[in-house]
């Protein structure tokens, strides 16, 4: 495990900016978030197409393979679309901002969300890198909290530094400068 500390990035709020502005993720997470919901659109339009494929087969009085041929890649490729327009909007929707009293994510296209994760509430911090967040530079920061109920909060799309460096700032101080643990 690598001991040096990670680079300060300037342009990370931290407590010398308490009124900081709130950030978007990562320009290269918007990729990744369409890739993603085209692979879920994709999958999740298969059923789709097999009741289509049934409906369609009954309606039109065509065979169910002539059918099936026309409705499932055409079904496929809108579910796909559709999945990496809902991918970009959710990146497009989704702010964060660190301040003195905790991290502060906002998210949500049709219900808007604000969760605010004090610092005082900080148990331990993961950065992960899944194989599509390492091609793009990406991280996800997981925050564990205090508390049963949504015990965490995922925040996927930050470059890679910051994600680090977002780990680095909601470290509590006491743990900080304590060699003795």
């Amino acid at each position: 495990m690598d001991s040096a500390p990670a680079p300060p990035l300037t342009d990370v709020p931290t407590d010398a900016t308490p009124e900081s502005e709130w950030r978007r993720l990562s320009p290269s997470a918007a990729i990744v978030r369409a890739i993603a919901g085209a692979i879920v659109g994709g999958v999740v339009s298969i059923p789709v197409a097999g009741v289509l494929v049934g409906l369609l087969s009954d309606l039109l009085g065509l065979s169910p393979l002539i059918t099936g041929v026309l409705v499932i890649p055409t079904t496929a490729i809108a579910g796909s679309l559709l999945g990496a327009w809902l991918g970009r909007l959710r990146w497009k929707r989704t702010r964060w901002k660190l301040d003195t009293i905790g991290l502060h994510v906002r998210r949500g296209l049709f219900w808007h969300t604000e969760v605010l994760v004090p610092r005082s509430r900080v148990q331990h911090l993961d950065v992960e890198r899944g194989p599509l967040e390492r091609q793009f530079s990406l991280a996800s920061l997981i925050v564990h909290t205090a508390g049963t109920q949504n015990a965490a909060l995922r925040l996927s799309g930050l470059d890679d530094a910051d994600a680090v460096a977002l780990r680095d700032a909601l470290i509590p101080d006491a743990v900080r400068h304590v060699d003795a643990l």
